[in-house]
């Protein structure tokens, strides 16, 4: 496994070549395509994005909707938040109806401590 300095130091790698190559919707590039020019899989790609997207070492965004590029205007960047939130609400609405069926078919609750309200593990038989 990589080290955090690893992932960082490939962040603002990809940072520079985004904003070098793919500045802007109309520049965007494919996930695979990027992910070949790094020589990483889609996953690490992935983390790259996050930690750009969740550092303030990093003045733009990165959209990952359809195609990979550094958002160029407040309209991209709207957008791009728009979509994360969309994204956010879908996996809560489907923890929710996770949630519901907890108990059933072998089904338990494991609890996890103050700093979380539960954690479901599907066990199967």
């Amino acid at each position: 496994m990589k080290n955090r300095a690893n992932l960082s130091e490939k962040a603002y790698d990809l940072y520079n070549y985004l904003l070098a190559h793919h500045l802007g919707k109309n520049r965007g590039i494919l996930r695979p395509d990027l992910a070949e020019v790094f020589g990483v899989n889609e996953r690490e790609l992935r983390r790259l994005t996050q930690e750009i997207n969740s550092s303030m070492n990093f003045d733009k965004l990165v959209s990952t909707s359809h195609c990979c590029y550094l958002c160029a205007t407040k309209e991209e960047c709207e957008k791009a938040l728009k979509n994360t939130y969309s994204m956010a609400i879908t996996l809560f609405k489907k923890a929710k109806k996770m949630e519901k069926k907890v108990g059933l078919n072998g089904q338990i609750k494991i609890p996890m401590g103050e700093d979380y309200k539960e954690f479901i593990e599907t066990f199967k038989e």
